[in-house]
């Protein structure tokens, strides 16, 4: 009867002295004596229940049992040669899957450029992008849906753990040829009277541009309101009126409009969600370095 005390040791053994033929090439080979190798096989043969190799003129040679069940031991080490890869690929960040989600200015232009720098020094890695208004991106990150997402202000969640990646100024945004693309800084007194391009009612950076004018008690001439940063760059870019846009927004718009720094500083915040009580992803925590490494070239 097989004896079932079978040994990875005893396996090794069989697969080497199947490769190179002799047991003291089999001994160098697994770096052990060659008594250490002849006791391996004889308690393999042992663990199996047939004899696995004929002594013949000093030499061991292989019977067709053992060349048959040399193709299933090369299967299993072939199997597991896929999972020291795999674990090489893991500890070195090449082999994975992250989810980011983001609000729709940050999705349209910036994360995919993140994402693409990711990418390439991840290969093996996969990424899924998710567009999503910031109260979702947090329910998905509480559900362990995303691995994390960037979004600008958002209410507290249980469950999510919000970290500042910092804070940028928001620019304006002028129509080409309009009489205050000229200027290098706009200011809010320049704002006065000007049709203005506004986001949506109740959103936090119409309330925060509708604070500060009111503050610098500068009068805009009302104009048309859109929900989305990329929507507002369309209507100044079809000459509606003037705007301002978050940093991330502006710095993708090349010559469609004129981009200008504005004064006093309207800083939006920045923010990564994850998990609170979730161990953090290695993965997680690069892309999260590189966006803000990208965020940090707005300045």
């Amino acid at each position: 009867m097989a004896d079932s005390e079978l040994s990875i040791r005893q396996v090794e053994a069989f697969r080497a002295l199947m490769q190179v033929r002799t047991v003291t090439r089999a001994a160098h080979t697994l770096g052990v004596s060659q008594p250490a190798v002849s006791r391996l096989l004889a308690d393999f043969e042992s663990s199996v229940g047939f004899a696995l190799f004929e002594r013949r003129q000093g030499r061991l040679w292989p019977t067709a049992q053992a060349h048959a069940l040399l193709a299933e031991v090369e299967r299993a080490f072939s199997g597991f040669d896929r999972v020291v890869q795999a674990a090489a690929q893991i500890r070195e960040q090449r082999r994975g899957a992250i989810c980011v989600a983001a609000t729709p200015e940050f999705a349209a232009d910036f994360l995919p450029r993140v994402a693409a720098a990711f990418a390439h020094e991840h290969e093996g890695v996969d990424v899924a992008l998710l567009t999503l208004e910031p109260a979702l991106a947090l329910e998905r990150v509480a559900a362990r849906r995303c691995d994390l997402a960037i979004v600008n202000e958002a209410a507290p969640l249980p469950g999510v753990r919000l970290e500042r990646l910092g804070q940028w100024p928001m620019r304006g945004i002028v129509p080409r040829g309009h009489r205050l693309a000229r200027k290098r800084v706009l200011g809010a007194a320049d704002c006065e009277g000007e049709a203005f391009v506004s986001f949506a009612p109740g959103t936090p950076a119409r309330l925060r541009i509708d604070r500060l004018f009111a503050e610098c008690a500068v009068t805009r001439a009302s104009g048309v309101e859109a929900d989305l940063a990329q929507a507002v760059v369309t209507l100044v870019e079809a000459g509606m009126g003037i705007a301002l846009v978050d940093p991330v927004t502006a710095a993708a718009l090349g010559t469609r409009v004129a981009v200008k720094r504005f004064e006093p500083a309207l800083e939006v915040p920045v923010n990564v969600a994850r998990a609170a009580q979730h161990e953090a992803s290695p993965l997680a925590d690069a892309f999260a370095r590189y966006a803000a490494a990208a965020l940090a070239r707005l300045r």
